[in-house]
């Protein structure tokens, strides 16, 4: 296990003030079990029979567009778990981040006579003709991180993406002291991230100050490292570059990995989803990542996985709304501790291979996780 001689205080305390239209929960330190600070929506009362009810003979598909990181392996297992505590058979088909080959797969589902299909991660508009056959074949479907309702479909789970891009911008903006030029690494055309990429872009036209400078990429960290180290070599002055924000975690291990052989820890960086890597760059010894946008993955398969399993065993769930939210809360140094383990429990430092307690005497935990629940009427 790591002790505190490899993470040092580099940055000062970052600290988040909400003020958002939504229900909000302060927590210490909380069980990752705990439903007072992990709550997502219930879904509306649609019939007596459980979730959880016999699905013993169905087959569910689960079409993605890629695995690459956390966020989708979580996405899987939420619904995965789910349907086959219920009995249900799984089969998971991953496209490999080839749009095309998406609609492709979903379609193979649709012949192979699935009960049900989860579609994760993916364009709306793209894949509104394949989820409309799958209506037409009495197949129910779930989207989950698509961030729009797809016709056809009985809902999309997401996180609110606004909402956790603005938590990981506002306290990067911070740290930044809100001026100097911002890097922003994302995929152009994925719409997940060209959302969190909006809610950057509204923030910043109060903050005249800060430079924006748009850098499109591709799902590969390694691609997102090159293009750091061309920007770096080209700005080699301290200051030149005061912040850098990327999309999602996995992709930001390559700036991270860029920043630091530069020995450039005066750059701040922050990412989204809260992936366990995202901990083990944040608690880093002169890590340049000083905020996380967190979001209860998971729970988006889990919530979608319900939805599905109700309609496959006829229920009527036209309540359910089209468009549904997982919490999101937003992580330092001051409240990482207790951040990660709203998502993962406390066996996570075990498996990052660090010592809570020497991280807490470093970075004292003075912060509140504010675990937020977008509220739907």
């Amino acid at each position: 296990m790591k002790t505190m001689k490899q993470i040092t205080a580099i940055f000062l305390a970052l600290i988040l003030a909400l003020s958002l239209a939504a229900c909000s929960t302060p927590t210490e330190n909380p069980p990752a079990d705990s439903k007072e600070n992990n709550e997502s929506p219930e879904l509306p009362a649609t019939g007596p029979a459980s979730a959880a009810s016999s699905l013993e003979g169905k087959k569910v598909g689960i079409a993605i567009r890629e695995i690459v990181n956390d966020f989708d392996r979580d996405i899987i297992a939420g619904a995965q778990e789910l349907i086959e505590a219920g009995g249900g058979a799984v089969t998971v088909v991953d496209t490999g981040a080839d749009v095309g080959k998406h609609n492709e797969n979903i379609e193979n589902l649709i012949n192979s006579g699935v009960d049900g299909i989860v579609i994760i991660l993916g364009d709306a508009q793209q894949m509104a003709p394949v989820v409309e056959k799958a209506e037409a074949a009495g197949i129910p479907v779930v989207t989950c991180a698509i961030m729009s309702h797809v016709p056809g479909s009985l809902t999309d789970v997401s996180a609110d993406e606004i909402l956790v891009s603005t938590l990981c911008s506002r306290m990067l903006l911070s740290a930044m002291d809100f001026s100097g030029d911002l890097y922003a690494f994302w995929v152009p055309g994925a719409p997940l991230l060209e959302q969190r990429k909006r809610a950057l872009e509204a923030m910043l036209v109060d903050f005249p100050q800060v430079n924006l400078i748009e850098v499109p990429t591709e799902h590969n960290p390694a691609k997102v490292q090159s293009q750091m180290e061309d920007i770096l070599t080209a700005n080699p002055d301290a200051g030149s570059i005061a912040g850098v924000w990327v999309a999602y975690d996995q992709l930001g291990t390559g700036a991270y990995q860029a920043i630091m052989n530069a020995g450039r820890n005066e750059i701040k960086m922050a990412s989204c989803d809260g992936d366990k890597i995202s901990y083990q760059m944040l608690f880093a010894e002169d890590s340049p990542l000083v905020a996380i946008g967190c979001e209860d993955v998971k729970k988006i398969g889990t919530i979608g996985a319900e939805v599905l399993i109700r309609a496959i065993q006829g229920e009527d769930v036209s309540a359910v709304p089209q468009s549904m939210y997982t919490t999101a809360f937003g992580a330092n140094r001051n409240n990482g501790i207790a951040a990660a383990e709203v998502r993962y429990g406390s066996e996570v430092w075990d498996e990052l291979g660090l010592d809570s307690a020497e991280i807490a005497k470093a970075f004292p935990q003075t912060q509140d996780v504010y675990v937020v629940q977008p509220v739907l009427p």
